[in-house]
């Protein structure tokens, strides 16, 4: 038989390998989970429970590797630019595979160089007021902002963040113009609304209940289409006048485009059984999250709605960063 033969056989026998045979050895090393935000926060916590729970069922330990900086570019760039072995993953968020590359004007990577993997679930938001606000709802917010336009503060955790964007779609269904003020974080913006310098956030549903229990904000009304089952007293935006500000952080793990589908399959066929874990539901929901398990093809067309439904909002109020 001549080389060729032997090369053409060879191509033809991977070719038809089956998708079992391709992940039978996978993983063979830990596998790095990479978190764009600093250690210490709930998405570090997130990240770190899913990949003690993950290094559980695959036999392989998960390591978790954080990656701050630039609204999570730098953490989302790394994994993007990363082998596409399935020996690099991602805990992502809106920021990192939707909102940055419809924000930033110079940046090297897009949403098509991250493959989903699956999805985890959703953190819905509430507004809150600062403690001294006078509105007690959110008419009287609408009616502040309307009256003078402009005068009416709200913070985010940066220019293009998921609290940014909320900001950004409550101004067009309200038809206010709010002043928009942005800080490098979640924590200094807080500590801006607690202390009266900043009329309103938004902030996690979880986070601003308690905060309103020890006095700190006002909770005016949470971003679901109805009220949550965890603060059945607190109303919803839509039910006060605002509707279609169904904004939250979600998660969901991601990998570098071109990753193997079986190696892909594989991983999302283990997070989901993780998902199942009764200890796992019970810490995530602890946190505020409203659990959604999606599998990779079901993420993929909640990605490409999230895109549809931000690009145009960021194109019309201009949020742009030529970075």
């Amino acid at each position: 038989m001549s080389f060729r033969n032997l090369a053409f056989g060879a191509l033809l026998a991977a070719i038809l390998l089956p998708a079992s045979a391709q992940t039978d050895k996978f993983p063979s090393r830990p596998i790095r989970l990479v978190v764009p935000w600093s250690a210490g926060g709930n998405t570090d916590g997130i990240a770190r429970l899913m990949a003690l729970k993950l290094s559980a069922r695959i036999n392989q330990q998960v390591v978790v590797d954080n990656k701050p900086g630039a609204n999570g570019i730098v953490g989302t760039t790394a994994v993007a630019h990363a082998q596409p072995d399935g020996y690099t993953l991602m805990l992502a968020l809106p920021e990192t595979n939707v909102l940055n590359p419809m924000v930033y004007k110079n940046i090297s990577y897009s949403s098509k160089d991250l493959d989903p993997v699956a999805f985890i679930g959703v953190m819905p938001f509430a507004l809150v007021a600062n403690p001294s606000s006078k509105a007690a709802t959110v008419p009287d917010l609408v009616r502040a902002a309307k009256q003078k336009p402009g005068s009416v503060s709200a913070a985010s955790w940066g220019i293009g963040s998921t609290a940014h964007a909320a900001i950004a779609l409550m101004e067009q269904t309200a038809r206010v113009e709010l002043l928009h003020v942005p800080f490098p974080g979640t924590a200094p913006a807080m500590t801006q609304v607690f202390s009266g310098q900043i009329d309103l956030m938004f902030l996690s549903a979880l986070s601003a209940v308690e905060f309103e229990k020890s006095g700190k904000v006002k909770v005016l009304g949470v971003t679901v289409d109805k009220r949550m089952d965890a603060f059945p007293d607190v109303p919803t935006l839509a039910e006060q006048g605002l509707p279609g500000i169904d904004v939250a952080l979600w998660y969901g793990i991601t990998a570098p485009a071109k990753t193997p589908s079986a190696i892909k399959d594989y991983l999302a066929k283990e997070i989901l059984e993780v998902l199942k874990d009764p200890t796992v539901l019970q810490d995530l929901r602890g946190r505020g999250m409203v659990v959604q398990p999606k599998n990779a093809a079901e993420f993929s067309r909640f990605m490409a709605a999230e895109e549809e439904r931000w690009s145009s909002l960021i194109k019309a109020k201009n949020i742009r960063i030529d970075n």
